[in-house]
């Protein structure tokens, strides 16, 4: 019988058994979390079998009342293996033995492996913990980290991917990875779809959540969002605009930029984050030359008097000037007094 953990979960119990085998006595687990194999790091695999063999043996279970064996840990090595039997290679892959484990065991097996290898995708894991939350009935933090080896921020970007549609997490599952949507662009996305929930409640409501989506993912395929990073400067121009009482004008360009899929975003919304740094660069400017100026004892200066009054007369000009266009007036005509 299996072992039990403290959680109650069953453990892998090896039988103690390495054995080399087929492919044709070889069967992948259905229930692997890791979907996602992209071509260049298996051919890389597969040029190293070829060479020196299988050197890490994978791990199996015989399937009861068959002489096939599931895989629990070593789909990619069997990929490989399969590749180059069917191109005439005659190979034998070394297997570890254990007893058939339970799905839950398996499953945080594989978890637990792969975060000592090389992860899985985000996607993919997400998706997995959510077979888990669903069979332990648990969305514990600390209880998931402690069975998965998962971090508590990769628990939690796993849960932001999974309040996301079904259809839609399926576009980061694409086998081709030049179409698959990163996951990545899920856990970004998020906050900004609540912004746009709060503001523009009309508008979720015309477009329906997944509308507004599908608009940004649309966006994303045309370029129009070059790195899924970008959708920070959206909240941060929204906290920005929100301290000068502007977060009317954040919503409007908010609304422009959900339903313009050419409209890109730092274009969008950097002169609204822009602005507001160069307000405060000259705020601070204008701070230093105060208190500067005020140090310097220059009222009885005489040796230099004619060149702190040149420079003086155009600190005056410059700031004049910025004064009219702050108050929106036009600066006096030359020679009008």
């Amino acid at each position: 019988m299996a072992a039990e953990t403290e959680n109650n979960v069953p453990q892998m119990t090896p039988e103690g058994i390495l054995v080399h085998l087929t492919i044709d006595q070889l069967q992948p687990n259905q229930n692997n979390p890791r979907q996602l194999f992209d071509p260049a790091p298996l051919k890389a695999l597969k040029e190293s079998i070829r060479q020196h063999g299988v050197l890490v043996p994978i791990t199996v279970f015989r399937l009861p009342g068959q002489r096939k064996y599931a895989i629990v840990d070593g789909e990619r090595r069997f990929r490989c293996c399969s590749e180059l039997v069917n191109e005439g290679n005659l190979i034998r892959i070394p297997a570890n033995v254990v007893n058939p484990p339970k799905p839950i065991t398996s499953l945080l097996y594989m978890f637990n492996i792969h975060q000592f290898r090389q992860q899985w995708e985000l996607m993919p894991t997400a998706i997995a913990l959510k077979s888990i939350i669903d069979r332990l009935n648990t969305e514990d933090n600390k209880q998931l980290e402690e069975l998965t080896g998962l971090s508590e921020q990769q628990v939690e970007r796993c849960k932001t991917i999974l309040k996301f549609s079904e259809a839609h997490r399926k576009l980061s599952m694409n086998t081709d990875p030049t179409k698959r949507i990163p996951s990545n662009f899920w856990v970004e996305l998020y906050p900004v779809l609540q912004l746009t929930e709060e503001l523009l409640p009309d508008l979720v409501g015309k477009e329906g959540r997944d509308g507004v989506v599908d608009h940004l993912v649309a966006k994303y395929r045309l370029k129009k969002i070059r790195s899924v990073i970008h959708f920070r400067r959206i909240l941060e121009a929204y906290e920005v605009q929100k301290e000068e009482d502007n977060e009317e004008q954040v919503a409007d360009k908010l609304r422009e930029y959900i339903l313009d899929h050419e409209l890109e975003t730092r274009s969008a919304f950097d002169n609204f984050i822009l602005s507001s740094r160069q307000a405060q660069k000259a705020m601070d400017a204008v701070d230093w030359f105060i208190s500067e100026i005020s140090k310097a004892n220059i009222k009885y200066e005489t040796e230099r008097k004619d060149v702190l009054i040149e420079k003086l007369s155009k600190v005056q000009t410059i700031v004049q000037g910025l004064l009219y266009q702050l108050e929106g007036e036009d600066p006096p005509e030359e020679g009008n007094d």
